[in-house]
């Protein structure tokens, strides 16, 4: 029997592909129940949290930390809330001393619009939206149905001083429950919603263990969202 012939009948009888897992099913705040490095070799080790503006970007200051990012873009047995991942935009989960502290989902634009209503659905009204307005002109005009069937409700026609018209849309929505910080990021164009899903605890947003959210330059806008957080 060559090796071929012996995959397909273990694949068949004993089910001896890769394990799927599904990353909303993993709880931020405490240690993770699954052993992620069983799902993907992709690891790195994070010495420091990104805390020292300089004039080429963010450097990690290293107070002890001990911080894990696991990657699993592309790994098809890999969901979020049964959506599948895109396959370039990096999908992750960070430890932060050995607890699950944030989640960062670039789903694929085929599963975007049905993640983004279970989202909406699960976490209700919004705790703080962030507008956009832009024109879909007949270059990009099939983006606009996408983003109405996505939200329609918070989809508005608005118009200028200058009587010109264009749409009003959530470029990004916040929740937060329990200390933790889930924010819904979309970049609609090409009829997708090219759409980030961060999920973040408190402690790890405040420490600026991820460069999503890193320490801004201005002190006096450190951790613009730290005020949302609620129990």
């Amino acid at each position: 029997m060559n090796k071929k012939l012996v995959f397909i009948w273990c694949f068949a009888l004993f089910g001896c592909g890769p394990k799927n897992l599904d990353l909303k099913n993993i709880p931020l705040g405490q240690k993770s129940a699954v052993q992620l490095s069983d799902y993907t070799q992709n690891t790195k080790e994070q010495k420091g949290r990104f805390e020292k503006p300089t004039e080429n970007g963010i450097d990690l200051v290293d107070k002890g930390e001990k911080i894990t990012y696991y990657f699993f873009a592309g790994k098809d047995n890999i969901t979020f809330n049964k959506a599948r991942l895109a396959n370039v935009l990096e999908s992750k989960v960070v430890t932060y001393d050995g607890i699950v502290s944030f989640i960062g989902i670039h789903p694929d634009n085929r599963d975007a619009v049905n993640l983004l209503k279970s989202i909406i659905t699960e976490n209700g009204t919004p705790d703080s939206i962030i507008y956009d307005e832009r024109k879909f002109t007949s270059v990009d005009k099939a983006t606009l149905p996408v983003l109405q069937d996505a939200m329609g409700d918070k989809i508005k026609e608005v118009t200028d001083e200058f009587d010109d018209k264009s749409t009003r849309y959530p470029q990004r929505l916040i929740w937060t429950k329990n200390d933790i910080l889930t924010e819904v990021i979309i970049d609609p164009t090409n009829a997708h919603l090219n759409m980030a899903v961060n999920i973040i605890t408190k402690k790890a947003y405040a420490d600026h263990i991820v460069i999503e959210y890193f320490k801004p330059l201005l002190k006096e806008y450190d951790s613009p969202y730290l005020h949302l957080f609620k129990k």
